[in-house]
């Protein structure tokens, strides 16, 4: 297999998360636009995030939620709530307990309502998620974030303000949303707007982090550790590194051991703004026997990557290569793309393939990612599989190709001839 995908890897995973995503304190020019594949496909790959054994899809058992609708037309009964239902619905599906939405009026029914789940009820009672929807505008009677903020211990801002930038891609009026996020004890509180698609892109932006945020708040709750999300298990850490190559920890790498700096080109962090060296590691040890993983900004060899995977033992090699086009999301006229990568892409890059090859054991594996800047016609990802049989390779080279892209954080700024530029992977 020699498979020649484009422009098409946009975003690397839910980060997750980490998370979703943003270019805060940017401001998005007339001639600048952020694209992203069309919601049902985000939806697909954010589900497809919590496949291949890096969490339960039900990480919510045995716990309980509330949904809580904010709406006087619909208290009143003289309008129909179509958003409660798919929030009970997303929730369910993660395993959590869930007595249908609870329907309020605007303003201080809902303070009344919160400080019933959040004050009044036995602390072992008290859902470890409340989502709210709707009262988030301008509008006179519109307090659900007053309201909330009464209650919150710690907001997080970072959660509130991926929420709006989701929304601002595809409607200005996402802006208008004054909603907040945060913890009240154990419990994650949310607010998200009153409308069926600000549901939807809230439940995209919260389910790659949903887990993260349970396993935080549940911290040192009977004998549980936040440092145990159920998503990224223990490994062993590789004893040595492939001859040439060093590894290199981003500029806010906050776990592992120190590791040796490099003179790389740095690179913006578009979570957090801050800028670092451009990763260069590797997951693996010298020996060409173990799976190789890195992040680089040299120019990626194919033939390198082959060479590694393929034995005598080995009938067949299936080879992926990510190659920068000219076009993208029907825009003609890239001439350029500038990859950046979070801190922690590289580890977690080691992790997926890990787990890549503890599924496939048969098959030996190599994965490369460039960072920095691309020209049209440059290798972007390159992964390679080989096995005794072809159908192996080609399953395990598919399957890794997909989990390094729903689950890496790997962002792309993309130059056009026009001199305009778009963000993609920013969700």
């Amino acid at each position: 297999m020699d498979e020649q995908e484009t422009n098409g890897h946009g975003r690397h995973g839910r980060a997750p998360e980490p998370g979703p995503y943003v270019r805060h304190g940017q401001r998005i020019r007339p001639d600048e636009r952020l694209t992203r594949p069309e919601s049902d496909r985000v939806a697909k790959r954010a589900r497809r995030a919590t496949r291949g054994g890096d969490r339960s899809p039900t990480f919510g058992t045995g716990r309980r939620a509330v949904v809580l609708v904010v709406s006087t037309s619909a208290a009143a009964g003289t309008a129909e709530d179509s958003a409660g239902p798919v929030l009970v619905g997303w929730l369910q599906e993660r395993g959590y307990e869930v007595e249908g939405a609870q329907i309020v009026a605007d303003g201080p029914e809902v303070g009344r309502a919160l400080a019933h789940h959040l004050h009044d009820l036995p602390d072992a009672q008290r859902p470890r998620i409340l989502v709210t929807t709707g009262g988030t505008g301008l509008a006179p009677d519109d307090a659900t974030p007053e309201e909330t903020r009464r209650f919150l211990d710690k907001e997080a801002t970072g959660i509130a303000h991926a929420l709006v930038d989701f929304g601002l891609a595809k409607l200005p009026e996402a802006a208008m949303s004054r909603g907040t996020a945060g913890s009240a004890g154990r419990t994650f509180v949310v607010n998200l707007p009153g409308s069926v698609g600000g549901v939807k892109d809230g439940i995209t932006v919260l389910d790659p982090i949903l887990h993260h945020i349970q396993a935080q708040l549940e911290d040192g709750l009977d004998g549980r550790s936040a440092a145990d999300d159920g998503v990224h298990p223990p490994r062993p850490q590789a004893a040595s590194t492939v001859s040439g190559a060093e590894a290199v920890a981003g500029s806010n790498e906050a776990e592992g051991p120190a590791a040796p700096t490099t003179t790389e080109p740095a690179v913006d962090d578009p979570v957090t703004g801050a800028s670092g060296a451009a990763p260069e590691a590797v997951a693996g040890s010298g020996d060409p026997a173990t799976p190789f993983a890195r992040l680089t900004a040299e120019p990626l060899d194919a033939d390198a990557a082959q060479a590694h995977v393929l034995t005598p033992a080995m009938g067949a090699v299936a080879l992926f290569r990510g190659v920068v086009r000219d076009h993208d999301s029907g825009r003609s006229g890239v001439v350029g793309l500038e990859y950046s990568a979070h801190p922690d892409a590289e580890r977690i890059l080691g992790e997926v393939l890990g787990e890549a090859q503890a599924d496939f054991p048969e098959v030996r594996l190599w994965a490369e990612h460039r960072v920095g800047r691309l020209a049209v016609g440059d290798d972007a990802l390159v992964v390679a599989a080989a096995s005794a049989h072809r159908r192996e390779a080609f399953a395990a080279c598919a399957e890794l190709v997909d989990r390094i892209k729903a689950r890496v954080p790997i962002w792309k700024k993309q130059d056009y001839t026009d001199g305009s530029h778009d963000w993609v992977g920013i969700e």
